[in-house]
């Protein structure tokens, strides 16, 4: 380990969501890294390495990655360091992710990570060989063993959450409702012509949607943050509707003008599923139900989140 006087620590992992299990690591890294006057650095993979070598299982990000530096960053680390996963790093030994990557990137002097830590190519390099790598290159490892319910503690986990439709799980692991983010663009209009004016989103980055249904949620647009009910797949009451949509009604407003805007969209609860109603009046009455739900449920959330 360095002499220096104020070393720098690092802890290392995607960070995918920054769930719970990622802030208890970053809790004790945070406290390390005060008891050792130093800094705090976390490196994260853009993109996650399971989306790079297996990207037809991949199910989608949880967070981008301007959003998941906020996040760390609103968990007590100093500096945020987005490692771009490609085939080169996939490539690399053990040993030449520590001596590339660690070392002369990152200047680590100190390193943090979970057990389950893997690294190096084919994922050949377990925290045994941190350790082993710590004493040639001159560094100190600290392992964390989380406590708690480290199985549902997972990104992979969350995200089956999410796109089987289960955003309350979700958002209880991620301790805030899973985000998408993009711009509103112009859709068929069809929602405002039969009095449920909706904001169809383009959602970016490769961000998981949840499965088709309708939810309760917040619309931000501008800071603000508008009670919503969302539609998301093709509603099947009509037929020339091919392609996935994401589709917000702000509850009542039907004069926002949103199209250009940007715009992040939280998903609170899971209303219903996606059903195809016999005509317009059944679909009405549905979705006047559907507008009552979610206000009551992001009445709730709000109470009980304090927001």
């Amino acid at each position: 380990m360095s002499n220096s006087s104020n070393p720098v620590v690092v802890t290392i992992g995607v960070f995918d969501g920054v769930h719970a299990g990622h802030r208890q690591v970053l809790g004790i890294a945070k406290s390390i890294a005060s008891s050792l006057n130093g800094s705090l650095t976390a490196a994260t993979f853009d993109p996650p390495p399971k989306a790079f070598l297996s990207p037809d299982s991949f199910a989608g990000l949880l967070t981008l990655p301007k959003r998941r530096a906020e996040l760390l960053r609103e968990n007590g680390v100093d500096h945020v360091e987005t490692l771009k996963f490609n085939d080169a790093m996939a490539h690399m030994s053990s040993d030449e992710f520590v001596e590339d990557i660690l070392i002369a990137g990152l200047n680590a002097q100190v390193v943090i990570v979970g057990r389950n830590f893997r690294f190096g190519h084919r994922a050949s390099g377990t925290v045994e060989t941190l350790q082993t790598l710590s004493k040639k290159f001159g560094f100190e490892v600290r392992i964390v063993d989380l406590v708690g319910d480290s199985t549902a503690w997972s990104s992979t986990r969350i995200r089956t959450a999410i796109a089987a439709g289960r955003v309350e799980g979700a958002r209880k692991l991620l301790g805030r409702p899973h985000r998408v983010s993009g711009l509103v663009v112009h859709g068929d209009h069809r929602g405002r012509e039969i009095g449920f004016p909706t904001a169809n989103i383009d959602v970016v980055g490769g961000l998981l949607i949840p499965a088709d249904g309708v939810y309760a949620g917040l619309l931000w647009i501008d800071g603000v943050a508008h009670k919503s009910a969302i539609s998301v797949g093709t509603n099947p009451t009509f037929d020339d509707v091919t392609t996935r949509r994401v589709e917000a009604y702000v509850i009542g407003q039907t004069n926002l003008d949103l199209y250009g805007k940007s715009f992040d969209l939280d998903f609170v609860s899971h209303i219903r599923e996606m059903v195809s109603f016999a005509g317009i009046p059944e679909l009405i009455a549905a979705m006047d139900n559907d507008v009552l739900t979610a206000a009551k449920d992001l009445e709730t959330y709000l109470v009980e989140s304090g927001k």
